[in-house]
């Protein structure tokens, strides 16, 4: 069933009433909706799987009656968007600019709610400020692929080989799209590579009940930024 309703400025609220019936002749009801539209602000988010976004990320906040009030941000989503600073959020009479930080781990559209609430108030009470992110993520060039063979039901380990391209000394910040599976043996997940050298990236592989299946696991090798340098596919065949 699609409604369509005309709201008002961000933070208000409209509310109407949705009658269902079970005849042509509407003479039995079915069921009665009650249906609260909360208006709320808007922001467009882009990124890459696998890296964080910072640049063009930011809420602007205000207290309304122009008193100080101390913000928590709640996220629906806090594992792809939450808020890129530590502690409560102090806003007043004039604007405060809020970082966000974005890490998509899958491509596609995703609506992303974040409310701010007062700091110790009661959970009934209304958030001062919600915003809808609406998120779209796209896939990085995917720069090498690798295939592997695990027994399944079993644990395994593997190693493949990554050069460092630069002339310096890097560390380089490791995430994979499916944790559940894969995961770093450096408990820190990164890697130290020297100038122009080459070094192995131990990879642990969870036991996979599931013979004759195959998955494809990404691995971001991303820099200090958290920006992506490479996107490792690897393909692995439970037998």
């Amino acid at each position: 069933v699609g409604v369509k309703c005309r709201v008002g400025a961000a933070g208000t609220e409209r509310s109407f009433m949705v009658v269902v019936y079970e005849d042509h002749s509407c003479a039995r009801v079915f069921e009665v909706w009650r249906v609260s539209v909360h208006a709320v602000h808007r922001m467009d988010i882009q990124g890459l799987v696998g890296q964080t976004e910072r640049e063009g990320c930011s809420l602007t906040l205000r207290s309304a009656q122009g008193d100080t009030k101390r913000l928590i941000a709640m996220s629906s989503h806090p594992s792809e968007v939450s808020v890129d600073s530590p502690g409560p959020i102090s806003i007043g009479s004039s604007l405060t600019e809020v970082p966000i930080r974005y890490t998509p781990m899958q491509p596609g559209r995703r609506d992303v709610l974040i409310h701010f609430v007062e700091e110790g108030a009661p959970k009934a009470q209304p958030p001062v400020s919600a915003w809808l992110l609406v998120t779209r993520a796209k896939m990085p060039v995917i720069s090498k692929r690798y295939d592997i063979r695990i027994r399944a039901g079993k644990p395994a380990s593997k190693k493949v080989m990554y050069t460092n391209p630069y002339s310096v000394l890097r560390t380089f910040r490791l995430r994979t799209d499916k944790p559940s599976l894969l995961s770093f043996r450096d408990a820190k997940a990164e890697l130290e590579v020297g100038p122009k050298a080459t070094q192995s990236l131990s990879l642990k592989f969870a036991p996979n009940p599931k013979a004759g299946s195959s998955e494809d696991i990404l691995v971001f090798i991303n820099d200090d930024d958290d920006k992506n340098e490479e996107c490792l596919c690897i393909t692995v065949e439970y037998f």
